[in-house]
């Protein structure tokens, strides 16, 4: 009887030790963002400061045991049983590191931050209450569902996201009720104890649904399934390219600098310097959003391709949803809808995430077009190939994968 009171004593406290401790980090970071994106676009001198960071980054990783070397790859390979231990200073590195990289104009966004400080936070707590593997597992996935959930405000998603991330096609049914809890109480902190603001989405509704509605959203899933093998490729293709680079690794950092500080001297890039979270909403209201797409993807694949630390959600969200509002005059559906899908679609079909689409979609624009959130998901995740933003995923082995990395 003892032992089972202690187990489930410990899994209150580890709950709402979780559920508080990220939620109060997730805050912190979107606070720090803030203030740090205000200041930023008060002196823009800032980016000059770009290679100096760089060689930091480069110095920082040459260093043994670095946690500038582990990331949210790590955080699943420890829940797959690839890895026996996550290091406690990967959280303060990342938090810091994303930090500076938006203080000095990398294009990076915040996801991958929140998700890897509250992995390493539930994972630090369940070694320190000395739980089972399977717990140990469990909660780590707990905290990167509140990461998730505390840093954008959707408690479904990040729920289903700590679910979904680790192995593709596969949900563990004894993760579900860590995850919920967790993922709730994170985002019930950040919103009421520390007051944290959200953006507020239009609510979407469907057009007429018939045969051609079924074209146009095939061909939606389409030019996204392919924007996001560009995207992928294209970062893919960067941080090979640079890693192979035979230079000293301090001039190798000053040159990744020097790179990013040179393109966003062009009027085409500024708008695509920091996180870019003030232009979320423009998508919804006006289709005239190539341009800063392009732009977008260029940006984030170098700032991410040449070393800079940070997250992919909000770059994508972008990406998806001023790519395909800018579709309007050729797919005639209404821009909020197109921006939606794009916003919602692009970044879970690269993660591999399809039921977090669904959630993420409903919480943020409504339950009407959920399914459509779905099978545009599906054919990202299919088009971009096996190999999406976390290349240690696995595949469950009743998933068809795709034909290609």
């Amino acid at each position: 009887m003892i032992p089972a009171t202690r187990l489930w004593l410990s899994r209150i406290f580890m709950g709402l030790s979780t559920s508080f401790l990220v939620g109060s980090a997730s805050s912190l970071f979107l606070w720090g963002l803030e203030k740090i994106q205000i200041y930023r676009s008060e002196h823009l001198a800032l980016l000059y400061v770009l290679p100096l960071l760089g060689a930091a980054f480069q110095f920082v990783s040459q260093v043994p045991h670095s946690p500038s070397k582990l990331g949210t790859n790590d955080l699943i390979d420890r829940v797959n049983q690839k890895r026996e231990d996550i290091a406690w200073h990967l959280g303060p590195f990342i938090l810091f590191g994303t930090w500076l990289s938006q203080l000095f104009g990398a294009s990076v966004g915040r996801e991958g931050t929140a998700v890897q400080v509250g992995g390493v936070l539930a994972h630090q707590f369940s070694q320190w209450l000395k739980l089972n593997e399977l717990d140990k597992r469990d909660w780590l996935q707990a905290g990167m569902a509140a990461g998730f959930a505390s840093v954008f405000g959707t408690p479904w998603a990040g729920c289903l996201f700590g679910l979904e991330i680790s192995k593709v096609g596969y949900l563990s049914f004894r993760s579900c009720i860590p995850c919920l809890f967790s993922a709730f109480g994170a985002n019930w902190v950040s919103i009421h104890v520390w007051g944290t603001n959200h953006t507020i989405y239009p609510l979407i509704f469907l057009p007429e649904i018939n045969g051609l509605f079924w074209v146009k959203l095939a061909s939606i899933g389409l030019f996204l399934g392919l924007l996001g093998l560009f995207y992928s490729r294209l970062e893919s293709i960067i941080s090979k390219s640079f890693a192979q680079l035979p230079i000293h690794y301090i001039l190798k950092g000053i040159l990744a600098g020097f790179i990013l500080l040179l393109i966003f001297q062009i009027p085409f890039f500024q708008e695509s310097i920091g996180l870019g979270s003030s232009f979320l909403l423009r998508p919804f209201e006006s289709g005239e959003t190539a341009n800063f797409a392009l732009s977008k993807t260029i940006a984030t694949s170098l700032s991410l391709g040449l070393g800079f630390k940070g997250g992919e959600a909000t770059p994508l969200f972008l990406i998806g949803a001023h790519a395909s509002s800018a579709l309007h005059e050729i797919i005639s559906l209404p821009i909020p809808l197109l921006a939606a899908l794009g916003f919602t679609s692009l970044y879970t079909g690269l993660a591999k995430t399809p039921l977090t689409s669904i959630a993420m979609g409903m919480e943020l624009f409504g339950p009407h077009a959920w399914f459509c959130y779905f099978i545009c998901t599906l054919m990202v995740m299919y088009l971009s190939g096996k190999n999406g933003i976390f290349k240690n995923q696995a595949w469950a082995s009743w998933v068809p994968k795709p034909l290609y990395s």
